[in-house]
């Protein structure tokens, strides 16, 4: 059993920021980490990138700051009656989790905080129960993918992952092979290759997923108009939105969004 005691998202604290817990807390505590960092989990020190969960073990000693500028995470204190929950979902404790992004993560706590305040009485625990093993799920599966991936190391990754997570938080940005490899400092062929083995992607193909999966969300959850949209994720034309939307789904914009009504 899953115990909320509180939390928040898209928290966003300035330069000056820094937590120091000496002792640690009682109750466990997930952060993720939407900004760079610089943590001490017991004797052991991190420097996570954006897009990184971390699960406090209750009195772990730790201490974290974004030397570089603003710090920003979402949170949750919990408690479990279930000592071994972690190690039984093969999720780590006290070290970070690298995602793939924290959409998803930042809906879940968004849900289990409203389920700890304002969920029906008669379900409340039980939807907190499933909405947290539906994110220990995604953390287990990410940790055994990394597990498996043993990736050579390059000095490129890193930046690799940055400039991932810059494309889907700004896709209005227009980016092209061009201009990622240039700020990269290499050549537009050696980034294409480094991108496709490092993401199991061509870099064109995964701009049009994540411009694809902007718009399927934009279109259920706003009503900014087709052209909007279509602005927002990155297209030169509104003709352009519409033929490749329909190339891949099926169907229209227009028509998707009222199939969701």
């Amino acid at each position: 059993m899953i115990t909320i005691r509180n939390g928040g998202c898209a928290a966003r604290h300035p330069s000056t920021f820094i937590l120091s817990r000496p002792n640690g807390l009682p109750v466990y505590e997930l952060l993720i980490v939407r900004t760079c960092g610089d943590f001490t989990v017991g004797n052991c020190f991190y420097h996570v990138l954006p897009g990184t969960a971390i699960i406090f073990s209750p009195f772990m000693p730790y201490y974290y700051q974004n030397p570089s500028g603003i710090y920003m995470d979402d949170w949750l204190h919990f408690e479990t009656d279930a000592p071994d929950l972690f190690l039984k979902a093969g999720v780590p404790t006290d070290q970070p989790i690298q995602l793939p992004g924290t959409d998803l993560y930042t809906f879940l706590i968004h849900q289990l905080l409203w389920e700890t305040s304002y969920g029906d009485s008669s379900a409340k625990q039980e939807n907190t129960d499933c909405l947290f093993q539906l994110l220990l799920n995604h953390l287990h599966s990410l940790t055994v993918s990394a597990a498996n991936a043993a990736r050579p190391s390059s000095p490129y990754h890193e930046a690799l992952q940055l400039l991932r997570l810059d494309l889907q938080n700004a896709m209005f940005h227009q980016p092209s092979i061009e201009k990622c490899a240039k700020k990269m400092g290499i050549s537009p062929s050696y980034f294409q290759h480094l991108y496709h083995d490092f993401f199991g992607i061509s870099f064109q193909k995964d701009l049009i997923r994540m411009r694809l999966d902007l718009a399927k969300h934009t279109l259920i959850n706003t009503d900014l108009t087709l052209h909007q949209i279509a602005e927002l994720c990155g297209y030169s034309t509104d003709v352009h939105f519409y033929r490749q939307f329909r190339q891949i789904t099926g169907i229209t914009p227009a028509q998707y969004r009222k199939a969701q009504e």
